[in-house]
């Protein structure tokens, strides 16, 4: 029983780091500009997919690290200027209506382009290293580490750089930053199309790890949802504790109940979370 909770507990703890890598686009779009994007789990597919011809038809799956992020921001464009430019300012529901019409077309697009059986990718690095009597995945834990280190380096840009400046600043108050000269709507623009980015690159280092599906965002932007909620709008640092809090919680109660009622039991966290801190883990009152 201790392995069977220490193993759970690790994927958990794994799995967190490429939630983080997801959920912290979907909060960088809501706190920049204030859209609730549903569709942000269907970019999460696109990444998949991606990675899934990268991986069988384009040289293998490395390239999709690379691919997936870039073709991923290209659509957020494309998203971007065409349907979430228009909706700037007004009510948050519009926003909703707009990116659920979004899920429904791309999910469509993808279900007659890829199919709709769930297909596998082989693990891209096949070794593993023992763990407690057993052997553990080497990629899963790579994937983890990599995540991170996007992470890390999405901090670091935030805070160093000059563009990073200007999202900060557009951040706080968009009508100040403008008038002293930073381009709003380009950042507003940037700000998508990277989240969009970081949804397309957690999708390419899960495919290994998951059956690639057409509809296999509708879980993930839940527990995004979750997550972002749990931490409070806007808040990166909050996001990663969060992600890594309800994976390994619910890994934890994996090991003791079915996976239905483990996720019962994270929703029954952010409950008790919310009820103590309405604004977040790390939000602002």
């Amino acid at each position: 029983m201790f392995e069977l909770i220490l193993s759970q507990l690790t994927n958990g703890f794994i799995w967190g780091w490429i939630l983080a890598l997801i959920s912290i686009g979907l909060t960088l779009i809501y706190g920049q500009l204030g859209i609730v994007n549903v569709a942000h789990g269907v970019l999460y597919t696109l990444g998949a997919v991606v990675s899934y011809y990268c991986a069988t038809s384009f040289g293998g799956w490395g390239i999709s690290v690379l691919a997936a992020p870039l073709a991923l921001a290209l659509v957020g464009l494309l998203i971007y200027f065409s349907t979430i430019y228009f909706s700037l300012g007004r009510s948050p529901i519009v926003t909703v209506i707009i990116s659920y019409g979004l899920i429904l077309i791309i999910e469509q697009g993808v279900l007659l382009t890829f199919g709709g059986n769930p297909r596998m990718i082989k693990a891209p690095i096949p070794h593993t290293i023992p763990f407690f009597g057993g052997n553990y995945p080497l990629y899963r834990i790579l994937a983890a580490v990599f995540s991170g280190l996007v992470i890390w380096g999405l901090l670091v840009f935030l805070r160093r750089t000059r563009y990073g400046l200007w999202i900060r600043a557009t951040n706080q108050d968009p009508e100040t930053a403008e008038n002293m000269g930073i381009p709003t709507r380009k950042v507003f623009a940037g700000v998508f199309c990277l989240g969009s980015a970081l949804a397309g690159l957690g999708g390419a280092l899960a495919a290994p790890m998951v059956s690639v599906s057409f509809d296999m965002g509708h879980n993930i932007i839940i527990e995004a949802f979750i997550v972002v909620i749990m931490a409070g709008f806007g808040s990166i640092r909050g996001t990663l504790a969060a992600s890594l809090i309800i994976s390994m919680l619910r890994g934890l109660a994996a090991a003791f109940v079915d996976p239905v009622m483990a996720k019962v039991i994270a929703m029954a966290v952010l409950v008790a979370v919310l009820f103590i801190r309405p604004e977040g883990l790390c939000g602002e009152k």
